[in-house]
């Protein structure tokens, strides 16, 4: 089993790195809103700051939310297995991916399941 010392400094690495792509994001978007000179560099400007404000709003705010649930987690009993089927989540996907609640094949089916919804 992985360490639970490299394990959380392997999720406060991601959690920092995370939190520097969305204040890099806010500077950006600081930027475009500073920067404007034609209507056609406002329209791109303003496509630019709606796909910047999607990432920041949800994939890094998820990624967050869930290394912090990983962190809460570690040093348990819960860490480690999959929220879906409580099977124990192999020690390779762990090493990949620390944060994960799931294991591949929930997750796999939920995404399944997520995209005949859409």
């Amino acid at each position: 089993m992985l360490l639970v010392d490299d394990i959380r400094k392997k999720l406060f690495t991601q959690r920092s790195d995370l939190f520097r792509q969305v204040a890099q994001t806010e500077e950006e978007l600081r930027w475009l809103q500073s920067d404007i000179e034609s209507e056609v560099e406002e329209r791109g400007q303003e496509e630019t700051m709606v796909r910047l404000l999607d990432r920041l709003d949800g994939r890094a705010k998820a990624e967050i939310e869930a290394i912090d649930r990983a962190l809460v987690k570690l040093g348990t009993e819960q860490y480690g297995r999959c929220e879906q089927c409580g099977k124990a989540i192999p020690q390779s996907r762990l090493e990949v991916v620390p944060a994960t609640a799931m294991c591949l094949a929930c997750e796999q089916a939920v995404e399944a399941q997520a995209a005949l919804r859409k």
